[in-house]
């Protein structure tokens, strides 16, 4: 797997090993970096939802870490019902999570990615 490095996250982008996306951007444990999709995200009070479909997503290779950054100042919602199915898919694999905003989970993802540990993630680069 290639190395990854989380830099530097700002309004509407972040930079990861050099590179600018000016997008949201999934994390695989595979290291792959991917566009994120919000074609299934409605909104809720202006705002596109962490959808279910993006969470399932997320876990199809077992990941032992979701991180979520909820972008620079941690708006990112999620409907009662992803929240509840997040909470019991959480326990039942026994998968840490993080989640805080995201100029804050970068430095605990590359601590993660140094540890070698199985990663995804979302990170959010608005609001």
């Amino acid at each position: 797997m290639k190395s990854i490095n989380f830099e530097s996250t700002r309004f509407g982008s972040i930079t990861i090993s050099d590179k600018e996306y000016p997008h949201d951007v999934y994390l695989f444990p595979d290291h792959q970096i991917v566009k994120r999709d919000k074609s299934h995200s409605k909104r809720i009070r202006g705002h596109k939802e962490l959808s279910m479909w993006e969470l399932k997503l997320l876990f199809e290779d077992n990941p032992r870490y979701l991180i979520i950054g909820t972008g620079q100042t941690g708006i990112l919602p999620l409907t009662q019902e992803s929240e509840s199915w997040l909470a019991s898919k959480l326990m039942e694999e026994n998968i840490v999570l993080i989640r805080d905003r995201t100029p804050l989970v970068l430095d605990k993802t590359n601590a993660l990615l140094k540890q070698g540990e199985r990663i995804a993630g979302i990170f959010h680069t608005t609001c």
